[in-house]
């Protein structure tokens, strides 16, 4: 077990003051991380995080003084809390810089292979995907979507992220 399991322990048991030090303790901000720890060790009396969580589950003191500790230093978990998201922030947002700088530098490129490969792949397999679905009396789910990433990622819908399987799936559902 580690410092994370309790964290995440905190964040779906415990109240609104003590969920915050789980979302300390479950962030990737080395600060954030050891502030986290140093409340729950404090409140619980112990550095080791199974020793902390039993404690934490076992005596219901125990999660009164996490609170208390936890009101107390309000100001610092909401800044590293603050930080904790900006940073994930800024990680997405030069992540998305780098795609549209390698996609553009290809869009703009002097040799017409490589301009115009990705194009390309996107047609032939738009092509292949509608060809797949009127050939076949029941085309598969999954290899219409492998068909149909290239033109969707080439139209711009690169960054859809979870929900585009629920949807995806509806929406192919009723193609059918």
């Amino acid at each position: 077990m580690n410092w994370k399991d309790v964290g995440g322990w905190l964040k779906d048991n415990a109240g609104t003051g003590t969920a915050l030090v789980g979302s300390l303790l479950t962030g990737n901000v080395p600060g954030a991380v050891a502030a986290g720890v140093a409340l729950v060790s404090s409140a619980t009396g112990s550095a080791n995080p199974n020793d902390a969580l039993a404690a934490l589950q076992g005596d219901p003191t125990t999660m009164i003084r996490l609170k208390e500790l936890a009101i107390q230093d309000e100001a610092s978990i909401r800044a590293h809390l603050e930080t904790m998201t900006r940073m994930e922030l800024e990680d997405q947002q030069a992540s998305h810089a780098t795609t549209q700088a390698t996609i553009q530098s290809g869009d703009n490129a002097e040799d017409k292979f490589v301009r115009r490969t990705r194009p390309g792949q996107s047609w032939l397999s738009l092509a292949a995907a509608i060809a797949y679905v009127f050939a076949l009396p029941d085309p598969s789910i999954e290899i219409l979507a492998a068909l149909l990433a290239l033109p969707l990622a080439y139209a711009g819908l690169r960054q859809i992220g979870k929900g585009f399987d629920s949807v995806g799936r509806t929406v192919i559902g009723k193609i059918k």
